[in-house]
């Protein structure tokens, strides 16, 4: 469980700018140590991963923990390694998509400087499918690994979902950290919670990530929601809510978003919800029914959706003919990292669905075995 505390009070907190309140923020920091001590550590030598040369070309298609290990191992290896970002920035999901009280931007600047002096190569602004061709890619490098992660938002389909003043994690988290590290947190360039009442939905990781961001940026106060019950989280080492010392935050287990409504502008104003029970079907399967008497109309200024991702984005389907799942996650061999097309593999969020950052740094540095093992052949 996730421990957010202040070492002042709140009227002290709120006093402070928001970079102020940024830095000041004192997390649990475990992603931060592994970034720090772990993620960066190459996998101990192996007689069965064969060392490469700078000949043997390697681009890697995302900059996130898959992306990252994977480039990080094979430089090791010897291999020379272009990492593609469709973004201003490498770093993926570790950049734009967990807030600096989480993981502090310096620390990943480092990082990626320490991958470049050993030969990695970062290509930013550059969308494969689109400012490069995917034909091209094979033409200049012996292997292609795809780390794309998964990074469709599910949709929120409820009424109201399209009124002003409805945001999703990914922009919500985005603008923060962007705003942050190129114009300071000027006003208007990123999505403030500061003096109103937020609405979050969905009560795993990202939307304690983003609960955490509202308290910081001032929120008036922060309502969390989670469909589930409690026990039945699908992360493991968060059987409760953030225990926050500072603001009024609440999270709601087993209650549904039933509506947003709006004013005669569009603007959200409101948000309807109510309690659900858990059982089971016939088929045994959970089911969750609406509990008569128990919807609530609540005064809502900001509602964010945070309700998880579907799969990567169709475009590295599209340009690369790599077969995708019924899951929407891409074919691979069973118990490989390689696709039917030789030379190209696929690894993190983009071949298993989302999970934990540790599990996508390991899944590139296992992928960069094979990748070696496969060039050794070739």
């Amino acid at each position: 469980m996730a421990k957010y505390t202040f070492p002042v009070t709140r009227e002290e907190f709120l006093q402070l700018n928001l970079p102020e309140r940024l830095k000041l923020w004192a997390e649990d920091r475990e992603l931060e140590e592994y970034i720090k001590e772990k993620a960066f550590v190459a996998n101990p030598p192996s007689k069965r991963v064969p060392r490469g040369t700078p000949e043997q070309k390697v681009a890697i298609i995302g900059s996130g923990p898959a992306g990252l290990g994977c480039a990080d191992e094979l430089a090791s290896l010897g291999f020379s390694v272009t990492v593609f970002e469709r973004d201003d920035r490498a770093g993926g999901l570790l950049v734009y998509g967990v807030p600096n009280i989480k993981l502090p931007k310096m620390l990943l600047k480092e990082k990626l400087q320490a991958m470049q002096a050993k030969g990695v190569e970062f290509r930013l602004n550059t969308l494969v499918g689109k400012d490069i061709l995917w034909q091209d890619l094979e033409r200049e490098f012996a292997a292609i690994v795809v780390c794309t992660g998964s990074t469709k938002e599910r949709e929120l389909k409820v009424p109201g979902a399209d009124l002003a003043g409805v945001v999703y994690a990914k922009e919500y988290l985005q603008s923060t950290t962007r705003s942050l590290l190129e114009q300071e947190l000027a006003v208007g360039t990123y999505v403030d919670a500061k003096d109103k009442n937020v609405l979050i939905i969905g009560g795993g990781d990202t939307g304690a990530d983003c609960s955490a961001l509202a308290l910081a940026q001032g929120a008036k106060t922060i309502l969390q929601l989670e469909l589930q019950e409690c026990e039945m989280t699908r992360n493991v080492n968060q059987e409760g809510f953030c225990e926050i010392t500072a603001g009024d935050v609440t999270l709601k287990y087993t209650t549904k978003l039933v509506a947003l409504k709006g004013d005669p502008s569009g603007k959200l104003t409101q948000a309807e919800i109510v309690q659900v029970a858990w059982g089971f079907s016939e088929s045994g399967l959970p089911i969750s029914e609406e509990k008569p008497g128990t919807n609530q109309v609540l005064a809502i200024d900001l509602a964010i959706v945070a309700i998880g991702f579907t799969g990567p984005e169709p475009l590295i389907f599209e340009s690369s003919g790599i077969t995708k799942t019924p899951l929407g996650t891409a074919w691979n061999v069973s118990g490989s990292f390689a696709t039917a097309k030789a030379g190209i593999f696929v690894a993190g969020d983009v071949r298993r669905g989302g999970g934990m950052v540790e599990w996508a740094f390991a899944e590139g540095r296992d992928a960069a075995a094979e990748v070696a093992v496969y060039l050794a052949k070739q």
